[in-house]
């Protein structure tokens, strides 16, 4: 039996930025305009319906991000998610109806991705956009591209420790500082395993910068702060009973902290 872990986040925004084409017979014309919520709906259902048969599912959750957006990762790092614009308009409703719905699920602090992280290992399939994905180990579809992989647990580890030291704009943190992405391969290359890869990561954080960065002063703190930020947690990640997260992070104090406390 094989369970579709759905990014709900990321369905219900794609079946809402729909164009829905209206002709006017009288003036000849066609527009485009957004979907109502009955649209919007429908095409979610589309969406769901598509990911499942492309990796024979025979059931799916979908896993959502707290409908308060409380992040734990904002209790971390306060800029996280901070550029975000606003949601289009059915976004709310149809997120609503999802929730009272749906096969779905949620957790207090996490995101959608980490819940989808949590659930994870045999009989599942993540399916998401999500580039952050490729941090938990196991089988993940990939939707933009309609391609299914596997994820090792040492590709996943160097996924983790590549995205700490990029950082990544878009969720508006910046990793350490001045190493784009041929810097953070160099970083990783001949690394073996977890250990190494921390290890080089680290050394790298604490590296004097370069050029117009060379007044910029990074910390070990720096680096398990933007490692925390990157993970995308995995099942022995998580307490469902209390909240508590922890996993260690090799060279540096094991990262631990109550998901719900700390979310804003």
């Amino acid at each position: 039996m094989t369970v579709a872990l759905i990014d709900g986040d990321e369905a219900i925004y794609k079946a809402c930025v729909i164009k829905v084409e209206e002709t006017d017979w009288e003036a000849e014309t066609v527009t485009d305009r957004p979907p109502t919520f009955e649209e919007a709906r429908a095409k979610f259902h589309e969406i769901v319906r598509e990911w499942c048969e492309a990796v024979d599912a025979d059931s799916y959750i979908v896993c959502l991000s707290p409908k308060e957006r409380g992040l734990f990762r904002r209790g971390i790092y306060a800029p996280y998610k901070g550029a975000r614009g606003e949601k289009p308009e059915q976004y709310k409703p149809l997120e609503d109806w999802v929730f009272a719905n749906e096969n779905s699920t949620w957790r207090p602090g996490l995101e959608a991705d980490d819940v989808m992280g949590l659930l994870s290992g045999p009989g599942h399939v993540i399916c998401s956009n999500d580039k952050d994905m490729k941090t938990v180990p196991g089988r993940l579809y990939i939707t933009g591209k309609k391609k299914l992989v596997t994820i090792t647990e040492t590709r996943a580890d160097w996924q983790w420790m590549y995205q700490t030291l990029m950082g990544d704009p878009t969720d508006g943190f910046g990793g350490c500082i001045g190493c784009g992405p041929k810097g953070a391969e160099a970083v990783l290359e001949g690394c073996r395993n977890l250990a190494e890869m921390a290890h080089n990561a680290a050394l790298h954080y604490l590296a004097p910068k370069k050029g117009k960065y060379k007044d910029v002063i990074q910390t070990a703190l720096d680096f398990r702060r933007m490692a925390a930020l990157a993970r995308i947690l995995r099942p022995t990640d998580y307490d469902n009973e209390t909240g508590d997260v922890r996993y260690a992070l090799p060279g540096v104090k094991d990262i631990a902290f109550n998901a719900q406390a700390i979310a804003k």
